[in-house]
């Protein structure tokens, strides 16, 4: 059995957040110039070009994620023009700058709003390691230097998955928002619940399937009238944001979900190799070893893998792992509960919830 001392720089709250900062900002470096290639760049698909997300001229269903290109069009708006070029013109007299944007691929005439919307992404990444443990809190009640650590391993693990296809701003607002809702649903703080859910529904549709973890959590009281309200309210917000959203951008060009069924079959049926099996193979077993073990919540909020994987086979690209962000802190969490429970025997004890999530 493993235990941490109280005392060590890890149970410092100061020192923890800085920690929190560093890890992020160096994530946050690697998501940003790894960049660099028609697969991963911001401008990779010219369906989606940065700018044209920024100022709503892009294809659907891109152009819908609006969240942070309403902030950056308003902090850009509060700046005068000639003060924003005379910025740019600036950076771009930097020799190193101006290679970099090339090797990017960036616009150098929207430079002011990438670094808007960039900035805006960074501190979502920053915010989700502070979600994710209020989240890990919510089903673990473990030593305090624990608790501080998982964070940071929920943002290292994070690299692998960014060269697997393009980089949005609505990522990382994506991995924030559906962590820290969750995380809200599990503890029953509805007064918080329904904000971050709104925002979250702005950032990206698939925010909806919170609703689908309610109904799991509260399968055995669904027709109370607590439930059909809460479940009544959230349909409801949904459908008038992406109502909204719908009509706004109606004239744009694309598809509400773009169609990559007969691509992600034939993707399936390609033959694999040994890395993938094996990382494959280890992943499956740290999630299901001793899984009578883990938080009986957690397995419940599992199951959200079965409309998840069905809307990811039908409008997703399964090899483009960022689109698996909000299945990422769920099953991160299982695969954690194995490493520090299981194999290293740290003590911790299980969060219990009463039987119906509804007060």
């Amino acid at each position: 059995m493993i235990q941490f001392s109280p005392g060590t720089l890890l149970s410092r709250k100061s020192f923890v957040v800085l920690l929190y900062f560093i890890a992020a900002a160096y994530v946050f470096g690697i998501w940003v110039w790894s960049a660099d290639t028609p697969t991963t760049s911001f401008n990779g698909d010219p369906r989606s070009k940065l700018s044209e997300i920024v100022y709503g001229t892009a294809h659907k269903p891109y152009v819908q994620r609006v969240l942070i290109p309403i902030f950056t069009r308003s902090i850009h708006s509060v700046v005068p023009t000639s003060t924003w070029d005379t910025f740019e013109q600036k950076l771009l007299d930097i020799p190193k700058v101006q290679k970099e944007t090339v090797r990017l691929g960036w616009e150098t005439d929207f430079l002011s709003e990438y670094l808007i919307a960039l900035s805006l992404t960074f501190l979502c990444l920053f915010g989700f390691s502070f979600a994710v443990r209020n989240l890990w809190s919510a089903f673990y009640k473990t030593e305090q230097v624990v608790t501080n650590i998982v964070p940071i391993i929920a943002l290292l693990v994070l690299p692998p998955m960014f060269p697997t296809g393009p980089h949005y701003i609505y990522d990382f607002p994506t991995l924030l928002f559906f962590t820290l809702g969750l995380a809200l649903l599990i503890r029953r703080k509805w007064t918080l619940f329904y904000p971050v859910f709104v925002v979250g529904c702005l950032n990206k549709e698939t925010m909806v399937l919170l609703s689908f973890v309610f109904i799991l959590l509260e399968w055995k009281k669904l027709l109370s009238q607590a439930a059909i309200l809460h479940l009544t309210a959230q349909v409801l917000l949904f459908a008038v944001i992406k109502t909204i959203i719908s009509l706004t951008f109606a004239a744009n060009p694309g598809n509400v979900l773009d169609f990559h069924l007969y691509l992600n079959l034939h993707l399936l049926l390609m033959g694999y190799n040994w890395t993938t099996l094996v990382i494959a193979a280890f992943t499956v077993w740290f999630v299901l070893h001793d899984w009578r073990s883990k938080h009986p919540t957690l397995r419940q909020s599992a199951l959200l893998i079965i409309p998840f994987g069905l809307l990811l086979l039908w409008g997703g690209v399964i090899t483009e792992l960022r689109d698996l962000y909000e299945l990422y802190p769920i099953f991160l969490i299982f695969v954690l509960h194995t490493v520090f429970f299981s194999l290293l025997k740290v003590p911790y004890h299980l969060n219990r919830f009463s039987a119906t999530l509804i007060d």
